[in-house]
């Protein structure tokens, strides 16, 4: 019938199919924990639609480790990129045969007597116990007044940038760049600069 949606049980529901969602999956099977990991999109799917192109991590490759997993490359003292970070997770849930179920939104969690009930627009889902593993900082905060800027000053915020020469809703602003501003100076501004530079764009930071 219309909106009917199954109901399943599960000791353990962990929200979030990233690194730490995983890794929690890991340190659960090791001790028999039955569970379920609920993805909204795929494995990593923070870092396949929400990071640029030219991102790497801050810590080196051999600092890169999960439960029983770490970096085997060739090149420990290196910085992995975007693509390999994603691989080195979806890698990391191959291993450990995560039950990992993607295109899972969850749309609520609540309590329910003897532990919580989690909904997503798929199924219903009882455990005892729940483990919200989705992220941190995965919304971005836009201060309210950026929609004041003029129209000829393109905003983009760190989840919907890619790279420089992608044209953003075909805003004149992003097809003839004269300068950027990026505001503070942290390493993702660094980040920018150094994308910025190889581009051959002009680009200031505020911090």
């Amino acid at each position: 019938m219309p909106g009917w949606q199954s109901q399943l049980r599960t000791t353990v529901v962990v929200v979030g199919a990233g690194h730490a969602g995983l890794a929690i999956s890991a340190c659960l099977s090791m001790r028999g924990i039955d569970h379920v990991v609920l993805e909204r999109g795929e494995v990593a799917n923070s870092w396949r639609t929400e990071r640029w192109d030219s991102l790497r991590l801050l810590t080196p490759n051999w600092c890169s480790r999960l439960p029983g997993h770490g970096y085997r490359g060739p090149d420990p003292d290196g910085f992995m990129d975007m693509a390999q970070t994603v691989a080195f997770i979806s890698d990391f849930a191959h291993a450990v045969s995560a039950p990992v179920l993607t295109g899972r939104r969850v749309i609520s969690v609540s309590r329910h007597a003897p532990g919580y009930r989690v909904r997503t627009d798929l199924e219903t889902w009882q455990s005892r116990a729940v483990v919200l593993a989705s992220g941190a900082c995965n919304l971005p905060n836009v201060p309210s007044h950026a929609a004041d800027l003029p129209s000829g000053i393109l905003s983009v915020d760190t989840a919907h940038y890619r790279r420089p020469d992608e044209p953003y809703s075909g805003s004149p602003a992003w097809r003839s760049p004269s300068r950027s501003c990026s505001i503070s100076a942290g390493s993702t501004t660094i980040g920018f600069l150094r994308t910025a530079e190889s581009e051959k764009r002009g680009m200031s930071r505020t911090s």
